[in-house]
């Protein structure tokens, strides 16, 4: 054990000193943590504080702390975490008791009005809803402690809801008796129309007991309220009754609270009280993640759609991840269903009567541009097209890479965000250093202008 805790340091310096982790996520998440709870012949289990954590370091850190430590090692190990209130469990509970409460929690999650994909677990991340993702785990390890009510909200399509509900699954599964309950503004709508037409006052008594009943209110697509100045009315006394009772809310809306038209002014005001979080349409790198997630419930080998092909869905599809989802299907159903190749050939033929850009259209040609000078460059160097658009700084990628982006720029003047787009999310300013270093590397090493030349031949 002693043994392992050493590495594990090592393990943490070399993710510092190599620019891996950025130093406040090391100072917040890995610097605390140095007990060793348990080794195994696979597995290096360390101890975190609380699930916040583990979730947080799971996500983002996993992988490159597993490939750090098999690195040391010499072996292949993975690093798992596990909180005190987890080894506490292991340890401290009786069997007997320990088999009823997982019966009980299957029950309870059997009983949820809860999609059960949507999970933390199951949430694709990147620039674009980085920061939602984070506050909801805040959220969903501390119940009001932290934010409340949390506003979430961002265009149709983009994971609000899924956010909204792994908040209540997380909550469920470390406390199943806790009352969660989920609801859409039009079904609250329905439900006080339904309480308070059949003049009955049990009825309408019912309806307020049941939503003042909730430890914690999930409510989505807020604004289906406008209009309803009665709803509203009734929303707002509910809001203040949860808000004063300590009870956690979280909201969801297609804008931001001062945005919200025909909603009153103080129950606004009240959507602000807490955080307001947005998510934006995500980029092509966070695309092109979510596909090859989605992949994996899709069919048995994902490595058997091409780069390519995926890369030209996450191209065309932009609006929303339920669009980008369902173009992913198409295609795979249909070469499926006529059992050829999942190919870019294919993608382009089953996608053909759903996208909407013509093929003359200047983002589409630019696609094509990109896409010929990166097969061409990847060719000729004998690396592939993953290669040239990830974050390698390996010698032998790094010219490749900077005079693709080179050839792009000036051949055919591309916008740098653009370019940056299919280079791994790069912003413009690492694209500009790009384009200058070949300029200058042109004038000073003949193999780098003769390889320019050879490359342009091909694209010819």
């Amino acid at each position: 054990m002693e043994n392992a805790a050493l590495l594990w340091e090592q393990v943490k310096e070399k993710a510092r000193t190599a620019n891996k982790i950025p130093d406040s996520v090391y100072e917040e998440l890995l610097k605390p943590i140095t007990e060793v709870y348990k080794e195994t012949s696979t597995t290096l289990v360390l101890v975190v504080e609380n699930n916040l954590v583990k979730f947080r370091i799971e996500k983002f850190y996993s992988d490159l702390l597993s490939n750090l430590y098999s690195d040391l090692i010499g072996e292949n190990k993975r690093i798992k975490f596990i909180t005190r209130e987890q080894i506490e469990k292991e340890t401290g509970e009786q069997e007997s008791y320990k088999t009823n409460s997982v019966s009980s929690t299957d029950v309870l999650k059997s009983q949820r009005k809860l999609r059960p994909e949507y999970t933390f677990e199951n949430f694709v991340t990147g620039k674009s809803n980085r920061y939602a993702y984070l506050s909801s785990l805040k959220v969903a390890e501390s119940p009001v402690a932290t934010i409340n009510p949390l506003y979430i909200f961002g265009e149709v399509g983009l994971g609000k809801t899924h956010l909204m509900q792994a908040i209540g699954h997380y909550i469920l599964d470390n406390n199943p008796n806790c009352n969660v309950i989920y609801t859409t503004a039009q079904q609250f709508v329905e439900d006080y129309f339904t309480a308070t037409t059949k003049k009955n006052p049990e009825k309408m008594q019912e309806f307020v007991d049941y939503y003042r009943s909730a430890d914690v209110l999930l409510v989505d697509d807020i604004q289906f309220l406008a209009n309803k100045n009665a709803t509203q009315e009734e929303f707002f006394k509910l809001f203040e009754f949860l808000h004063e009772h300590n009870k956690q809310m979280i909201i969801t809306s297609d804008r931001k609270a001062d945005d919200l038209e025909n909603i009153m002014s103080r129950l606004k005001s009240r959507f602000c009280w807490g955080e307001m979080v947005d998510i934006q349409k995500p980029d092509l790198e966070l695309r092109i993640k979510i596909l090859q997630n989605k992949l994996t419930s899709l069919i048995t080998d994902p490595s058997l759609v091409s780069n390519d092909a995926l890369e030209f869905v996450a191209q065309h599809f932009t609006n929303n991840v339920r669009e980008l989802e369902g173009a992913l299907r198409r295609f795979i159903n249909y070469c499926v269903s006529f059992c050829i190749e999942y190919s870019l050939e294919n993608a382009k033929i089953s996608l053909d009567s759903i996208i909407d850009q013509p093929s003359d259209e200047p983002d589409e040609i630019d696609f094509k541009n990109i896409t010929s000078v990166k097969k061409a460059v990847s060719n000729y160097y004998g690396i592939s097209l993953s290669d040239l658009s990830s974050a390698s700084r390996k010698k032998e990628l790094v010219l490749p890479r900077q005079i693709a982006i080179y050839l792009i720029r000036n051949h055919f003047n591309i916008p740098l965000q653009k370019i940056g787009e299919h280079f791994g999310s790069r912003d413009h300013t690492t694209i500009a250093h790009a384009c200058g270093k070949v300029e200058a590397m042109i004038d000073t090493d003949w193999t780098v202008k003769q390889d320019i030349d050879n490359i342009m031949k091909k694209l010819n």
